[in-house]
């Protein structure tokens, strides 16, 4: 007997609404599914070309993310690693919680591995990120020395995951950790001061990468999600500023990915794909719109931590061996090209560099500067001076002439900048779309 499509079109959802379970749902599933389909027929009518272009969209994108679910850890998985550990649970922040660019630190904030508030000093940092992501003493070391320099409080060695007080400091003060070019947020000018909240347009633009991939976020999707980005900044940013360390950071951030957000070590079967990354980074995507929210960060169900640390060094290669060559963007490397271009030379001029990096603290002073810079070279001797990488030591001479940065205590970081690019820095504000579109000039009213 043939089966008459025009009859089941008809049988079929009568069928369904008398006997739900016989479909998978409940009646109340089947109605609005009918009613769904009565307002997309009635789109139809009166503009068939918007259904077809805004449908055919939407369900790509739709599938695009179905398509990514379902991969697991894999590989040697130890128990010890399995995060979040007893005891540690998850609190959405409040609206005077202090939250930032970076999800990692958001997400031990979130957990109770970093106070609550987003306050954090220098030694909590180091413990946390170690316990929690199981990042090397090291690197973790040199992003807080930078953070409390540039973007806290040296009495206290302490800084803010989001926005300081007044919205002055902390790490969504522009090129001193945080930099431009970043994987999911958009550059501080475009974004006219929002360079803390996900970007909806870059996540769908990192999906559509992943899926012509492996579907996984591995260093190959991280390199051209970084090249992308880059030709965006050096087309509409003006103000696109690629000092050495914060370009180190912005470089790094595409290798964090994998290395860090990965479920399980990566390389030894550890998966970076779309559950473990959403969740950790914290977007979402609404399947009535085909944007995604920007959410709470925290670990997926089941997640298990890198077996072992991941430092500096490595750290170090992932960038620049790994993501930097995608897409040039020179900041002042003077080895570039050079056989002298290496790893320890990098970290050496990172920890020169301290003393090109404008305090926050200070008034302008070279006699305080030399005092900040000293703190800071004494925090990372350990790691990088002479017994370990064989940096040479130096300190900055209050004799040298004024070297600093302008705009020491200005909202926004150590530039010159239009005012209106502030307009929109603050603290991340969660649950919501943020950059539908591309920012090809500052999104001030967006």
């Amino acid at each position: 007997m043939k089966f008459n499509l025009a009859i089941a079109g008809a049988v079929l959802p009568s069928l369904a609404l008398g006997f739900p379970q016989m479909m998978g749902g409940t009646k109340q599933d089947m109605v609005n599914m009918l009613k769904e389909r009565a307002a997309k027929e009635e789109m139809a009518k009166r503009d068939p070309q918007l259904l077809n272009a805004v449908g055919g969209l939407l369900g790509t994108i739709v599938s695009d993310v179905n398509g990514l679910l379902g991969s697991v850890a894999q590989g040697l998985l130890n128990p010890n690693d399995k995060r979040p550990e007893p005891g540690y649970t998850f609190l959405a922040p409040g609206p005077n919680d202090s939250r930032g660019p970076c999800p990692g630190l958001n997400l031990l904030a979130n957990y109770g591995y970093l106070p609550r508030n987003g306050h954090v000093n220098f030694g909590q940092v180091l413990e946390a990120t170690a316990r929690g992501f199981n990042m090397g003493t090291d690197l973790a070391a040199v992003l807080a020395v930078f953070s409390v320099l540039a973007d806290g409080d040296l009495v206290t060695e302490s800084f803010y995951l989001g926005a300081g007080p007044n919205n002055v400091g902390g790490l969504n003060r522009h090129s001193t950790a945080e930099a431009d070019v970043s994987p999911h947020r958009e550059d501080y000018y475009t974004g006219c001061g929002d360079n803390h909240h996900v970007s909806s347009r870059l996540v769908q633009q990192g999906v559509q990468i992943i899926k012509a991939g492996n579907g996984q976020y591995d260093m190959a999707a991280m390199a051209q999600q970084y090249a992308k980005n880059a030709d965006f900044s050096k087309k509409y940013n003006p103000f696109l500023y690629a000092f050495p360390f914060p370009q180190i950071v912005s470089l790094g951030a595409f290798a964090f990915y994998p290395q860090f957000f990965s479920n399980g070590t990566y390389g030894l079967g550890g998966v970076p794909n779309y559950e473990s990354v959403s969740s950790i980074v914290g977007f979402e995507l609404d399947k009535s719109t085909g944007n995604f929210k920007y959410v709470p960060e925290k670990w997926p169900t089941n997640w298990y931590r890198r077996s072992y640390p991941y430092g500096a060094i490595q750290a170090i290669a992932d960038a620049f061996l790994q993501i930097y060559p995608s897409n040039i963007i020179v900041p002042g490397l003077s080895q570039l090209g050079t056989p002298n271009f290496n790893v320890t030379n990098i970290l050496c001029d990172v920890f020169q560099g301290i003393r090109s990096i404008t305090p926050l603290v200070i008034a302008g002073t070279e006699k305080d500067a030399a005092v900040a810079a000293d703190w800071a070279i004494n925090k990372l001797v350990p790691y990088l001076g002479v017994g370990a990488l064989g940096c040479p030591l130096d300190t900055l001479s209050p004799d040298q002439g004024d070297i600093l940065f302008p705009s020491a205590t200005r909202t926004g970081g150590p530039i010159n900048s239009p005012s209106a690019q502030a307009k929109r820095a603050g603290n991340n504000v969660y649950n919501k779309v943020y950059f539908k579109t591309a920012p090809t000039t500052p999104a001030c009213n967006a």
